[in-house]
């Protein structure tokens, strides 16, 4: 029944989106494009570093400044973040001699940033030339406290990359161009993302006690009351995990963070001022319950064939049937509102059916599986490792 609703909400939200755009508030037009500080957290990126650097020369911005902040990499990154500082006057390097965990050495960057406007992507973030344009622009509204970026995939080639593809345009973009509807919005992208350099000052920079910085971040910006919005116009370019370990150990954080959230933010039930919120935060407990009744259906399932108990799993099967035929027109819907900014995604939808079995298999048991460590275990700085990369600039 949960899936059913918030799948629901997802495909008619999708609709006003499509039918309505006027519900969407219009940006001011920008006078003046003020100064911009992009940092780019750094840790054995050597296989990608290059290419980020690269679209980074040739943004449509007039004044904007970089600084890739080198986390203590054991590997060639900063020699070859070096190579761009010496050809690039507006291209800074700060390194840090010991890994201080993502988190930290953004906030240590956050120190030397003097614009109004700070840009966090990451190391294997390509930004499209009009992204700084399109994400400042919002900022003209002084509610807003930060806007995220539009995220497509462009390493398809592998099946993990195509399954990748249709997630971020019927999960993780509906979702937002549904909440941008809404007002609320569960998430930055930690690939790319604007702030207000003040707003993020104020709100203590990032948590290095949370596996996702850019949920929390969200959070605390959103508990300020300050809005945060999503610019699909702002197009970069990922580069998703390609092996499955890879891929696991990303979903494995990402459902740790969800934890950390329920963690660090049920105070807001103390604050009627904050209901605004309650929605989200009741959707992450009930997808965790409903990720733990997943999986435990699953265990039930196998344990019956193994012991021979004649179960009939006919209605259960019909249910799978029925949520994936549901999913497939949620994914039918995005590609459509997707086709300005990813001609190509309609190409993907063949591979729907497998994501969903997929996604809803593997997100289930990341949140089962970091459960104890979420809940119970002591919050403790995290460290980053970056993942293997096949990018070669």
């Amino acid at each position: 029944m949960f899936l059913f609703i918030h799948l629901s909400w997802l495909f008619f939200g999708s609709l006003v989106l499509y039918f309505f755009p006027k519900k969407i508030k219009k940006k001011k037009k920008m006078e003046e494009w003020p100064p911009v500080t992009i940092l780019i957290p750094c840790f054995n990126e050597e296989n990608s570093i290059e290419l980020t650097a690269t679209a980074l020369q040739f943004l449509d911005y007039p004044k904007y400044e970089v600084i890739f902040v080198d986390d203590a990499s054991t590997d060639k990154t900063p020699e070859k973040i070096e190579e761009f500082v010496k050809n690039n006057e507006n291209f800074y390097l700060l390194r840090l001699q010991e890994n201080q965990g993502k988190a930290n050495a953004l906030n240590i960057a956050l120190r030397f940033v003097s614009t109004p406007y700070v840009v966090v992507i990451d190391a294997d973030t390509i930004l499209h030339p009009s992204a700084l344009k399109a994400l400042i622009s919002h900022f003209t509204n002084e509610k807003i406290g930060a806007v995220t970026a539009n995220p497509i995939v462009f390493n398809r080639k592998s099946f993990l990359g195509k399954l990748q593809t249709i997630e971020f345009t019927s999960i993780i973009g509906l979702i937002k161009m549904s909440q941008r509807i809404f007002g609320r919005i569960f998430s930055v992208s930690g690939c790319a993302a604007a702030y207000r350099t003040d707003v993020l000052i104020d709100v203590g920079g990032f948590s290095p006690y949370s596996a996702t910085e850019d949920i929390d971040v969200t959070w605390k910006i959103q508990r300020l009351k300050m809005e945060v919005v999503f610019e699909p116009d702002a197009i970069v370019f990922i580069h998703a995990p390609e092996n499955f370990k890879d891929y696991w150990n990303q979903r494995k954080r990402w459902a740790l963070g969800g934890w950390h959230l329920l963690r660090t933010h049920r105070t807001i039930f103390k604050n009627f001022k904050e209901s605004f919120l309650w929605p989200l935060y009741i959707d992450v407990i009930l997808s965790y319950v409903w990720s733990f009744d997943f999986v435990l259906l699953i265990i039930y399932v196998v344990l019956s064939k193994i012991l021979n108990l004649g179960i009939n799993i006919s209605l259960i099967a019909w249910g799978g049937s029925f949520l994936t035929a549901l999913g497939i027109i949620q994914a039918t819907v995005a590609s459509i509102l997707y086709r300005k900014y990813d001609p190509k995604i309609p190409q993907y939808l063949i591979y729907a059916p497998w994501y969903f079995i997929f996604f809803f298999t593997i997100n289930a048991f990341a949140v089962v599986r970091t459960s104890y460590k979420g809940l119970i275990s002591p919050l403790h700085v995290v460290k980053w490792r970056s993942p293997e990369r096949k990018i070669n600039s």
